[in-house]
């Protein structure tokens, strides 16, 4: 009970329903529009990156709504209006199809980033039609260079045969390369693929090393799944599998802090 001088603390509205559409995280953060994002997004919506998976989303903004439909809703009309009494096709000056465009060519450079972000797209449909192989194809190229997520959903792809034919090995080689990195979703895919022997023969004692990284890393799956496995495993054989994840653990955040930018503060 509460009495007349308590306050109740109520959340800011703006904090409803902000959880991550990938993985269900609410550790979420603002997001800086891209030049590639559609037009419409950009005015109805506001952009937030997943701190857990990386996913990038968009929410409706209402202020923003609002604001266009008051203000900029009138002039906004008859531009449109005078666009399609032009001689320029309006196909030609869409935002969707010009970052469509964008996205395409930095690819063909070896943009990593771009790489992810057109295989994310057409998997979802995302200003695209929904294309799983073509997603696959974009994802595989962005593993290739090196992108952890990119490696973890590709080997996912190649798991399920999805987009792609089934390959149980190759799916067990990418998602290693992401665990590897330090993706914690893949190391728990990882460690369900040895206690399943999906790709590889059955090893309890390295799906407990992998579940128990992705465990440190915040997947509430994996430290379930680790704990299943301790009475099957020795004693002995849990203390040095402990030892080997602080070991993979130091090895991953150091290669992490050089390859990260310094910053001055």
């Amino acid at each position: 009970m509460t009495t007349k001088n308590q306050q109740v603390e109520k959340p800011d509205q703006q904090d409803y329903q902000r959880f991550c559409p990938r993985c269900n995280a609410s550790d979420v953060r603002r997001s800086w529009a891209h030049s590639h994002d559609d037009l419409f997004r950009k005015l109805f919506y506001r952009a937030y990156r997943c701190r857990i998976c990386h996913f990038r989303f968009w929410q409706v903004a209402p202020l923003k709504v609002g604001l266009f439909t008051v203000v900029i809703g009138p002039a906004f009309v008859l531009t449109v209006l005078w666009a399609g009494t032009s001689d320029r096709p309006i196909l030609e000056t869409s935002a969707e199809s010009q970052a469509v465009r964008e996205t395409k060519t930095g690819p063909a450079q070896g943009d990593t980033e771009a790489e992810l972000q057109m295989g994310i797209r057409y998997s979802l449909g995302d200003g695209v039609v929904k294309n799983p192989k073509e997603a696959v194809n974009w994802f595989e190229k962005a593993a290739s260079h090196g992108s952890a997520e990119a490696q973890y959903r590709y080997g996912l792809a190649l798991q399920d045969g999805h987009g792609v034919l089934q390959d149980y090995k190759a799916s067990l080689h990418w998602i290693e390369q992401a665990a590897q990195q330090g993706h914690a979703r893949a190391q728990y895919s990882f460690g369900q693929m040895y206690r399943a022997g999906i790709g590889a023969e059955v090893d309890k004692a390295r799906a407990y090393l992998w579940f128990n990284l992705a465990a440190a890393q915040g997947v509430g799956e994996a430290a379930s799944a680790r704990d299943s496995l301790v009475w099957q495993l020795e004693t002995e054989q849990i203390k040095s599998l402990q030892e080997e994840s602080r070991r993979i653990s130091q090895m991953i955040a150091e290669k992490e802090s050089v390859n990260q930018p310094s910053s001055i503060k």
